[in-house]
């Protein structure tokens, strides 16, 4: 997902697969990214596990990937907790297939 973008693709997974994200900020402003009805790891730099969240702060002009299980069937926000950046289209949503 671009946070720099003003509209992102839905996100569509399958139920059972660990599922991967990069948050590429593009910007330069923070942008807290928030996943409904899941908890996501962070993926350190050195590729290992990070701290364990639903909410992320993505750097300016930085990347960030997360991990999480697919295993809350549904259709889920996935957006930038900044309401202005939400107005603006920095939103999609994360649907499960079938």
């Amino acid at each position: 997902m671009n946070v720099g973008a003003r509209q992102s693709a839905l996100v569509v997974v399958h139920e059972g697969q660990t599922s991967r994200l990069r948050f590429a900020n593009s910007s330069m402003m923070w942008h807290p990214m928030h996943l409904h009805g899941h908890t996501f790891q962070v993926v350190n730099r050195d590729g290992g596990p990070g701290a364990r969240k639903d909410t992320v702060v993505v750097l300016p002009r930085r990347s960030l990937d997360v991990t999480f299980a697919a295993d809350n069937p549904g259709t889920w926000m996935l957006h930038c907790h900044n309401t202005y950046h939400q107005a603006a289209g920095m939103m999609t949503s994360v649907d499960y297939d079938g």
